[in-house]
């Protein structure tokens, strides 16, 4: 198990709650601070949070149209532009990711995910933030 800084904040935005409980769960585990959302809570969130995460995984069980606002609006914020997204995806079609990445994801992970490999990603990107 690496050792992190127990500071270190991830945002989790998701839709099913089993998803963002196991999220939960595996991250706090690996020393993590967690702050679950669902995507109808973003806005007011972001509006009231001062102080961005070091992180943000989302799920994509909103439309590619809604995940793809959901990501630019991040870019488009002074706060919250450099915060890095990890998009978790089910779906494998080449237009969904292209587009999620144009938005402005960072990195995508197709699910189901294995934790070493959700590990491995959210660690190099929170060690390049």
């Amino acid at each position: 198990m690496a050792t992190i800084d127990r500071n270190k904040t991830i945002l989790v935005v998701e839709e099913d709650q089993l998803i963002s409980f196991l999220l939960e769960y595996l991250l706090c585990r690996e020393g993590y601070r967690v702050i679950s959302i669902t995507p109808a809570q973003h806005e007011y969130y972001f509006a009231r949070i001062e102080l961005p995460p070091h992180l943000i995984i989302m799920g994509d069980k909103l439309s590619d149209v809604d995940n793809n606002r959901l990501i630019s609006g991040i870019r488009n914020s002074q706060t919250w532009r450099e915060v890095p997204i990890i998009l978790l995806t089910q779906y494998h079609e080449k237009h969904s990711i292209e587009r999620a990445l144009d938005s402005g994801a960072d990195d995508i992970l197709m699910q189901p995910f294995h934790q070493r490999a959700l590990m491995a990603q959210i660690e190099h990107h929170i060690v390049n933030f």
